[in-house]
């Protein structure tokens, strides 16, 4: 039942978050995303019936940050459709940035914020873009920014994960800076950076669907295209709406994924990961924790997931890697797991973990590709491949 409630909330978000940016929506757009919408209440009407009053505790906290972050995208969504500078706005530290004039020479510092730029058609005024998003970028934006770099307009950065240079960003004389809060050394970065003025906007993208909405219209109204991001949080809108219409009727799965193996970091609640797990109709055996946990193989052999999602890391991992991992401190008790005995451990690789590991605007795609692997009669599908990737199973959001 709890897991049923999270589900509740979380489709909330996507209903409030797209009904607030509507706002800045030309009409059309609007009766469009009304339609979308409809199907994602009724779902929620028939999860919130089967809600109990235990529950009380976890809807009260749920409920609480998602107003927060209403309010948020509520202060966002409500501007000019065409930004007036200076745009003043409150970034996922709680810090006032203050954008003077129309940027035009932007870094961002991960993935996640360089796929928002991109996706908000803005990639022309990127000067600079860490090495994560050259190298694991998903298409199509890879190929553009990969032209963008061997051509010079782009430059590499470095790692903003592992080795940050504030030195090779004043170097490129930014006017703004865009990265996600918690990322690396983000946090850093912005710190150092603010010494010398320079704006440095953190996105609130790591917990939820909320917050990726949030980051989106941040995005928007910092590069002074608020309607495009209303627009383009219409479509993602839209697409998790057509997953969610397909899902409609399916019981939960038991599901874990796995990001890296000893020490194993597994996905726990109040990640965006957390939220797409239900949405897809899983229920993630490690809700309970707070963020990425590190997990023993007796509580993974407690935990008994049904399915068993494992990020290959750039093919670091495989099944035999986790097996032989359980199997030198479990023994051959790893064999009782539901997802090994079913044979439903499913290893992830190529740029399908970009899409799963970002908080980015690529989620609707994520969300597919999590619900195609929990429940593949849905997409009329009769089998999924145990290595995932682009080229072994062709996912679509439509």
């Amino acid at each position: 039942m709890g897991d049923r409630s999270q589900v509740a909330i979380l489709v909330m978000a996507v209903v409030l978050a797209a009904l607030v940016v509507a706002n800045v929506l030309l009409a059309a757009q609007v009766s469009q995303l009304r339609s979308q919408t409809s199907s994602l209440n009724s779902r929620l009407e028939s999860i919130s019936s089967e809600l109990s009053s235990g529950l009380a505790a976890i809807n009260s906290t749920l409920s609480r940050d998602l107003g927060l972050a209403m309010e948020q995208v509520e202060r966002a969504a409500n501007s000019s459709s065409a930004s007036r500078y200076p745009v003043i706005l409150i970034d996922a530290l709680n810090q006032t940035v203050v954008i003077p004039s129309q940027p035009q020479r932007v870094v961002t510092l991960d993935p996640a914020a360089t796929e928002t730029v991109m996706a908000l058609g803005q990639d022309y005024l990127l000067v600079g873009v860490d090495n994560n998003s050259i190298y694991y970028m998903p298409p199509p934006y890879n190929y553009t920014l990969w032209n963008l770099y061997r051509s010079g307009e782009v430059v590499d950065i470095g790692s903003t994960y592992s080795a940050p240079s504030v030195g090779e960003i004043l170097a490129l004389r930014p006017d703004l800076v865009i990265g996600t809060a918690g990322w690396g050394y983000n946090n850093y970065i912005a710190s150092e950076l603010s010494q010398y003025g320079i704006p440095v906007l953190l996105l609130p993208s790591t917990q939820s669907l909320s917050d990726l909405y949030r980051s989106v219209v941040m995005v928007g109204e910092a590069l002074g295209v608020p309607t495009r991001a209303a627009e383009l949080v219409n479509n993602m809108t839209s697409q998790i709406a057509s997953v969610e219409a397909l899902l409609y009727n399916v019981s939960p799965v038991n599901v874990t994924v796995i990001l890296w193996i000893n020490p194993t970091y597994a996905v726990g609640g109040r990640t965006f990961i957390s939220s797409l797990l239900m949405l897809a109709g899983g229920v993630n055996v490690f809700h309970n924790f707070t963020g990425w946990p590190v997990v023993s193989p007796e509580q993974l052999v407690a935990s008994n997931p049904c399915v068993i999602i494992l990020m290959s890391n750039g093919g670091l991992f495989n099944r035999s890697t986790l097996y032989h991992w359980l199997q030198s401190t479990v023994g051959q008790a790893y064999q009782n797991i539901c997802a090994v005995r079913e044979g439903k451990v499913y290893v992830v690789g190529g740029w399908y973990e970009s899409v799963i590991s970002e908080p980015s605007v690529m989620v609707p795609l994520a969300l597919r590709l999590l619900a195609e692997v929990l429940h593949p009669s849905a997409f009329n599908l009769t089998s999924i491949p145990t290595y995932i990737t682009p080229s072994t199973l062709s996912v679509a959001t439509h």
